[in-house]
């Protein structure tokens, strides 16, 4: 995935892959596993993403 531009970092669940650029991880990443009465998923906390020159 490096290869690809991404970076890794570990959560609970695992590895998570995200973009070189574009995105600000502004502490820790959290993947969240949530029931809704609609649906079953994961959720993602932790990473931003830069909007235009935000860098």
């Amino acid at each position: 995935m490096e290869k690809k531009g991404y970076k890794a970092d570990c959560s609970e669940l695992g590895n998570v892959y995200y973009p070189r650029e574009g995105v600000r991880i502004p502490g820790r990443i959290a993947v969240n596993y949530v029931e809704y009465p609609w649906i079953t998923c994961f959720e993602v906390e932790g990473i931003e993403i830069v909007k235009g020159g935000d860098e």
